[in-house]
């Protein structure tokens, strides 16, 4: 059986054919994939007849919502104020600069498969600047620091 089908038996075993799931139904989609294809936005959009524009629009209105296949490690960078205050420019500039990024950083794609974004604030301003890998926050974070949690993103260091 392919993941199309294993997607459709899921969604009938577990959620109601109502337009009301559309939100329980993306957060178990996100979880089993890790992100929300367009085959799993048909197959959603099936399952509670709503049109997969009305479900793309809701995916991409939230930012936990993924729609591509997530990279090996994601590194998220706080870039409230309190973070910003505290030093995390040295961070994003360090990064650019060891990979020759002109633009903004958080638009350019996975390096050595770290995906990297930016997040408006990790709500523990009093350790800033904060990054989030995968799912654990680190606080106090200088360069030394993000390069010993993420080498691979320091392996062509110039």
């Amino acid at each position: 059986m392919n993941e199309t089908n294993n997607l459709s038996e899921e969604l009938t075993g577990y959620f109601p054919r109502t337009r009301d799931q559309l939100l329980n139904i993306l957060h178990y989609v996100q979880h089993k994939y890790g992100y929300i294809s367009k085959v799993s936005m048909q197959e959603i959009g099936n399952h509670i007849k709503m049109p997969v524009s009305e479900i793309y629009g809701t995916v991409t209105s939230y930012s936990e919502f993924k729609i591509k296949n997530p990279a090996d490690k994601q590194l998220k960078i706080c870039t409230g104020i309190s973070c910003i205050n505290q030093g995390n420019q040295t961070l994003i500039d360090t990064i650019k600069s060891n990979h020759s990024i002109n633009t903004n950083l958080f638009e350019n794609g996975p390096i050595n498969k770290v995906a990297i974004e930016e997040i408006d604030c990790g709500f523990i301003c009093g350790v800033g600047p904060m990054i989030q890998i995968n799912q654990t926050m680190h606080g106090r974070i200088k360069i030394n620091g993000l390069k010993n949690l993420l080498p691979e993103l320091f392996e062509n260091e110039r």
